[in-house]
């Protein structure tokens, strides 16, 4: 038994020895610096294995697990988990799990950020970042969650959610923004719940109202100002009698459309009318194409008196002197009115129909003309 104890004691002193000479620490305990257990005035020069600091730690590196009620602040690499109530910097690189009660900070980190408020990678940022509020890295691989936004100065491979804006400067994968995406060149999907900006976009932006880009083949918006797309004003005249000032635009394969026009065979209450609506290119020549459209008009009576009508537009279009075009075909449309006394406006000739006494409802094949300038 003595012959063991003489041999552990050896060990120990020769760990510590070996400690001393390399400034490594298995175990710190931190009152407050510089009030330790071993590493007193030159915390910031060891590096430790494990760290226990009930206010706030310092240290070269960590390399296991380091636990802080207020911070960790390592001045080089950090590899394993952190926690600190408050917040977690790293002076160079990151290595595992980092969690804080309001800000993580590092130059380059590999793994997991979670931040109440806010994590910021100076460099780089490779896996998972949660921030309350926002997410910062210079160039990103992976996924970023911001309860407001996510920004990557440089790029980002992979996906950004942001609950109101996400920005990257060069973005490859999903960006999902509850009010905006913003990037500089992009390839995937774009879906914003307002606006979405980009310059040469490889892929889909879809935003509820407006997609701003250089470059965009397929915007799917109400409103799309793409600089090498296609913007235009049309006139048109449907089977409802609906004569329709709209304005369409978009990209080589989708467009959006918004419209206002008249209605003649209103009787009673407003004769305006508006439409929206999606649309879909399919070229054959610089001269002609085949547009199918989705949209839905609604011509307003009065304010409890309504008539909803919802089509699919087939019309090939032909294209003129560089800046107009003809366009008209067939509709398929389905039409739901509370005005059942309006049956001059209601179609005569019918799919199918189902009439109470205050609604009536129509499946009817119908058509559209229409003469529209691009510019």
């Amino acid at each position: 038994m003595k012959k063991i104890i003489i041999l552990i004691v050896s060990l120990l002193l020769s760990f510590n020895v070996f400690s001393q000479e390399d400034k490594f620490r298995p175990v710190q305990i931190n009152f407050g610096f510089p009030l330790s257990t071993i590493n007193m005035k030159e915390a910031k020069s060891y590096t430790n294995a494990f760290s226990i600091n009930l206010l706030v730690g310092i240290s070269k590196n960590e390399r296991s697990l380091s636990l802080s009620c207020l911070s960790n602040i390592v001045a080089n690499d950090a590899t394993g988990l952190q926690i600190a109530g408050i917040s977690n910097h790293i002076g160079n690189k990151g290595y595992g799990i980092a969690v804080a009660g309001i800000a993580n900070t590092a130059g380059f980190y590999n793994g997991i950020q979670i931040g109440g408020i806010s994590n910021f990678t100076k460099d780089s940022n490779i896996g998972l970042q949660i921030g309350g509020i926002a997410n910062y890295s210079g160039s990103t691989k992976g996924l970023m969650l911001g309860g407001i936004a996510n920004i990557t100065k440089d790029s980002n491979i992979g996906l950004q959610i942001g609950g109101i804006v996400n920005y990257s400067g060069l973005a490859k994968g999903l960006m999902l923004g509850g009010i905006s995406n913003i990037s500089g060149d992009f390839t995937g999907f774009q879906f914003a719940g307002v606006m979405n900006v980009a310059k040469n976009v490889k892929g889909v932006q879809f935003a509820s109202i407006i997609n701003i880009a250089d470059d965009s083949d397929f915007p799917i918006a109400f409103i799309n100002i793409i600089k090498n797309g296609k913007m235009g004003v049309s006139l048109s005249y449907d089977i409802l009698n609906n004569t329709v000032l709209s304005f369409r635009s978009g990209g080589k394969y989708t467009y959006g459309i918004l419209g206002v026009g008249y209605n003649v065979k209103v009787n009673d209450g407003s004769k305006i009318m508006a439409e929206a609506g999606y649309g879909i290119h399919i070229p054959v020549n610089h001269l002609f194409e085949i547009n199918n459209e989705f949209k839905a008009t609604s011509v307003g009576f009065s304010n409890d008196k309504t008539c909803y009508n919802f089509a699919y537009l087939l019309a090939p279009s032909v294209t003129f002197w560089n800046h107009y075009n003809v366009f008209g075909g067939v509709s398929f449309n389905y039409l739901n009115s509370n005005y059942v006394d309006s049956d001059n406006l209601l179609p005569k000739k019918y799919l199918w129909s189902k009439d109470t006494n205050d609604n009536a409802q129509r499946m009817y094949v119908g058509y559209q003309i229409g003469l529209q300038y691009v510019f």
